[in-house]
């Protein structure tokens, strides 16, 4: 890995460890988009490039501990597997039953390997990744949870026994929509129900992408080399009760059956967006299902990327004036987490005649700080005090996103912007506005009209404003 993709990696991981606060709110809003441009190096050339390309994408997650008074799994997977219809519950996988989040120490359910750790990672230790990696982690009733236990995924035709589920979230609980498992360890099978089997599938075919072997990119621990096969000899010899360079689990086949079965829906994309706010890594197979025809069938054509929004970016804090000397002025952007602000600029418009005196060009990413969403901060020495002086947030194509002006508007005579008539945003600083406050927008979303122009108040470049949230 090059020195730039880990300095990239760090920076995620820090605001992604600063967002997990917010998630653990209950009942909060997710934003259930592809993060803008998180697919851009995937390469669909055939089968062995996209597995590369999709191994370095989600690669050197951030980890958390599987058990700990800190964040740990319990509380990423109470967020993940929270019951849509009742955000003080959790929908466990194999029964769908709901039940009140008692986190750990209950009786009612714990956490599934859905790759069992028994093959290939059984000591947990801060070194082992995929021990405590959420994407294949479930909530699951206890009694369920055991009587998998470390059997391969497999369909049951003769001799198993039947483990109804319940009725919950408009599924579960009819004919037809039962886990079957026999046997034991190598030699089993569990057969999850049709509402979920699709999801246990996508789990461990990206346990299989994400775990290549080599070491962790960011702290150098060893990692193994997790295998989807057909071969039960090879699972068996898995099982060594230590942690090994090489995993395997199945059943493939299977797998790729129970993917094209039960096709991705809105609770397994809304669990992916949760642990994609702790981990920094998302699961490419839920997001482009696709992809799974490509790595796993080596059928690659007609395959792209997601399908990602267009970038949403504003402007969302200024600061042009104070009392004695100005110091410190700035312009603040917002928008969608991971939007590449290279080749963006600010242009400053002067109400007396309406032409450009001041082009600031932009550089840097914004992170995820809070519900998809972040800011950046841009010092800009000489930011006009008005009256009616204006500013234009203009893209990387050259089109202007905003035009916005303060203490009137004006109409643009060159530049960018020329023509446009700009939007008084209502607020204004003077010269008696106290140094290291600032113009901000305030309020709840995602979007710039979600949100309204406040007097000034304490500065907060970079951050989150006061009295805003993003969700």
């Amino acid at each position: 890995m090059n020195n730039n993709k880990k300095l990239r990696k760090s920076l995620c991981q820090i605001s992604i460890q600063a967002l997990c606060a917010g998630l653990l709110l209950p009942g909060l809003a997710v934003n259930a988009e592809v993060p803008q441009g998180y697919y851009d190096m995937a390469d669909n050339t055939n089968a062995q490039a996209l597995r590369n390309s999709l191994h370095q994408i989600i690669d050197d997650h951030q980890r958390y501990p599987y058990s700990s008074t800190a964040t740990d799994t319990w509380d990423i997977l109470e967020q993940a597997d929270q019951d849509p219809d009742n955000s003080a519950h959790v929908i466990d996988v194999y029964l769908n039953a709901s039940y009140i989040k008692h986190g750990a120490g209950n009786s009612d359910y714990n956490r599934e390997h859905s790759w069992p750790k028994s093959y290939g990672f059984p000591v947990d230790v801060s070194s082992n990744y995929p021990y405590t990696d959420a994407h294949h982690l479930f909530i699951a009733n206890d009694s369920y949870n055991t009587s998998r236990n470390d059997k391969p995924y497999d369909n049951c035709t003769s001799g198993c026994t039947e483990k109804p589920t319940e009725y919950n979230n408009a599924r579960g609980g009819g004919a037809g929509e039962s886990n079957w498992t026999g046997g034991s360890h190598t030699d089993g099978r569990w057969q999850t129900w049709n509402g979920r089997r699709g999801d246990v599938a996508r789990a461990l075919m990206y346990m299989a992408v994400r775990y290549e072997g080599g070491t962790h990119g960011i702290t150098g621990h060893d990692e193994p080399d997790l295998i989807l096969t057909d071969d039960r000899s090879l699972m068996d010899a898995s099982q060594t009760k230590a942690n090994i360079s090489v995993g395997y689990m199945g059943l493939k086949s299977v797998l790729l059956q129970w993917h094209k079965e039960d096709p991705v829906d809105a609770f397994e994309q809304r669990r992916n967006d949760v642990i994609y706010g702790y981990q920094g890594n998302r699961n490419p197979f839920i997001d482009n299902p696709d992809y799974v025809t490509c790595v796993f069938e080596n059928i690659c054509s007609g395959i792209g990327v997601p399908d990602t929004p267009a970038a949403v970016v504003w402007i969302n804090e200024i600061h042009y004036d104070n009392s004695g000397g100005d110091v410190n002025e700035f312009v603040e952007l917002a928008g969608s987490a991971n939007t590449d602000l290279s080749g963006w600029s600010l242009v400053g418009y002067n109400g007396n005649g309406g032409g450009v005196y001041k082009t600031e060009n932009l550089t840097g990413t914004l992170t995820n700080q809070q519900g998809g969403m972040g800011t950046l901060s841009f010092a800009i020495s000489g930011l006009q005090n008005g009256s009616a002086d204006g500013l234009a947030l203009v893209n990387a194509a050259g089109e202007v996103i905003q035009f916005l002006s303060y203490e009137g508007s004006l109409t643009a005579s060159s530049g960018p912007a020329s023509g446009m008539t700009s939007t008084d945003i209502g607020v204004a600083e003077t010269s008696s506005t106290p140094a290291g406050y600032s113009l901000q927008l305030v309020g709840s979303g995602q979007a710039y009209g979600d949100f309204s122009w406040a007097s000034a108040s304490a500065e907060t470049a970079g951050n989150v404003n006061n009295s805003q949230t993003f969700q």
